[in-house]
């Protein structure tokens, strides 16, 4: 599995975990903002240089990390996974909590989804046409990747395996809380855009008030992709979670209304 690096090999870790049809090479921006930390960004199997491998499970690519943090005799690490990404830092969560101190989960809940058969046969029709200029396009335009970011969204998209982005794609939404959750040590921030799905909000919320050292927060204005929205929104979100420093000011409580 290849691994994007950047900062002072001896700095304090941050292990960036990436969306859907996406690399880490989407961290690059994050890398710059937060030199002094050493940041790894790997590409799951089926994604970016790790395109040849093949997509198997959340579980796997879980399984692939946690084996690469252990080789490495890493210490504790910092953990940031969006959407797909987020779906992979559940599992390793549940896999093993005792690597990891802060963590951000960002556009991904546990709530399921109830069309998942309709969302199934979607992506089968959709499969075919994943490295087409159209759905791309339309893709980039949905998450509001910035026109000046599109080429490298294009890349990744053209790199990446359709099978391995539909079938990430489903499994993440199928996904169960892990065992255990409740019990994490660590500091998590469960993230979202405002116009995030409802149940990815509720899950945030809740998952927020079950674990002991865990807040939920959404980005106001922005959808599911809103880093590419708010970039240096999440730069600043990022640093100051990891580092234990107030949160921007920018970000709203998440209070669903079934719990205000």
């Amino acid at each position: 599995m290849f691994v994007h690096e950047s900062g002072p090999i001896n700095g304090e870790i941050i292990l960036f975990l990436h969306g859907n049809g996406a690399s880490g090479a989407m961290w690059r921006q994050h890398f710059k903002y937060l030199k002094d930390f050493n940041c790894l960004a790997p590409d799951f199997p089926g994604f970016g240089k790790s395109n040849q491998e093949k997509w198997i499970s959340l579980e796997d690519t879980a399984d692939k990390i946690i084996d690469l943090i252990d080789k490495s005799n890493y210490k504790k690490v910092n953990l940031v996974g969006l959407s797909l990404g987020s779906g992979v830092a559940f599992t390793l969560l549940g896999k093993r909590p005792d690597l990891f101190n802060h963590v951000i989960i960002d556009g991904a809940g546990l709530q399921g989804t109830p069309a998942l058969p309709l969302v199934k046969i979607g992506f089968y029709l959709m499969e075919p046409f994943l490295h087409t200029e159209f759905l791309i396009k339309t893709i980039a335009n949905s998450i509001k990747i910035n026109p000046a970011n599109y080429s490298e969204f294009r890349t990744d998209m053209l790199q990446m395996s359709p099978s391995a982005f539909r079938r990430a794609f489903i499994q993440a939404l199928s996904l169960k809380q892990p065992q255990g959750l409740e019990n994490f040590p660590g500091s998590v921030l469960f993230v979202c855009g405002e116009k995030e799905l409802a149940g990815v909000k509720k899950s945030n919320q809740i998952l927020a008030n079950l674990m002991p050292h865990a807040a939920s927060r959404i980005a106001p204005k922005v959808g599911h992709g809103w880093l590419a929205e708010k970039p240096e929104l999440h730069y600043r979100m990022v640093e100051a979670w990891l580092t234990d420093k107030p949160l921007p000011s920018e970000l709203i409580n998440n209070l669903c209304e079934d719990n205000k």
